[in-house]
């Protein structure tokens, strides 16, 4: 019997940090929409995982114990979401650690799971699985398997992966979820993909994919807010405001029509029952 489910998962950064200037500092904005996306998630009886960034974490420790209180898993989005092929190893293993230290200070317990600041493991960035794999985490969700100007590697397999390692260690990789058309895959996951597409062509994309394997769906908090432009304290340009805010105003009824329709489950969920709860999951080797 076929059992697979949406492993629904946030990545809680801060837009004009992450997006716009990495040297600013995380906003009360970012910390008041991640509240609210908790408050959402909560009147559906939702667990997520989220891939918390470190100075996020640094500056709001009680919403990541929030976060942990509502049962929801704590991951690793690295320290500055500053992309992995701009970071040299020495670099990128600095920063993936005081991430993960950071924030198992915070909640008393291992971080399992990594996500890269746009999906940015691609083909000159691999080796980052071997870092990931000796911080000790088990699993990554990083790679999109799709041709695209910044990130993706386009012949990456779209199921779950365990992928054996140089370094004699193997990691589970979580491709970010796509749709098959002819020969191409279609990037279908989430976030900006999910405030493009209309809802009946979306949840189209999901029950596809649901019929094959687990539907992977990534979103921001601040996909919330479609008037976070009109109160940052600098300029945008026009055509960053529409690529960036388009479908923001829809995202909460689209989210609350995703969150009662489908079976939803984490990460730590395939992590801990995959085996028994998900029979049909195929994880294979891969190198």
């Amino acid at each position: 019997m076929i059992n697979n489910q949406i492993i629904l998962s946030i990545d809680v950064e801060d837009w004009q940090q992450s997006t716009w200037d990495r040297n600013l500092s995380i906003s009360q904005r970012a910390a008041d929409n991640t509240l609210r996306l908790l408050d959402v998630l909560d009147n559906y009886g939702v667990k997520a995982t989220m891939f918390v960034l470190g100075k996020f974490s640094e500056k709001y420790p009680e919403i990541i114990k929030k976060i942990q209180c509502n049962g929801h898993e704590i991951a690793c989005h690295g320290y500055g979401h500053v992309e992995i092929f701009k970071q040299n190893y020495k670099s990128f293993k600095m920063d993936v650690k005081r991430a993960k230290d950071g924030l198992e200070q915070i909640i008393g317990k291992p971080v399992l799971g990594y996500r890269a600041p746009d999906f940015s493991i691609i083909n000159s960035s691999l080796w980052a699985l071997e870092v990931l794999s000796e911080l000790g985490f088990q699993y990554d969700s990083s790679i999109f398997p799709i041709k695209h100007n910044r990130y993706g590697i386009s012949n990456w397999p779209t199921s779950i992966q365990n992928v054996i390692l140089d370094n004699d260690r193997s990691i589970l990789e979580f491709p970010l979820s796509t749709y098959k058309f002819g020969n191409l895959n279609i990037p279908v996951s989430g976030g900006g993909y999910f405030r493009l597409f209309p809802s009946i062509l979306f949840f189209y994309f999901i029950k596809n994919i649901l019929k094959k394997r687990s539907f992977i769906f990534y979103m921001h908090p601040y996909e919330l807010d479609h008037k976070e432009f009109d109160y940052l304290e600098f300029e945008v340009p026009i055509l960053t405001r529409i690529h960036q805010g388009f479908g923001r105003k829809y995202f909460s009824g689209k989210l609350a029509i995703l969150l009662k329709t489908f079976k939803i489950c984490n990460f730590r969920n395939i992590i801990n029952n995959g085996s028994k709860s998900f029979p049909d999951l195929n994880i294979s080797s891969y190198k």
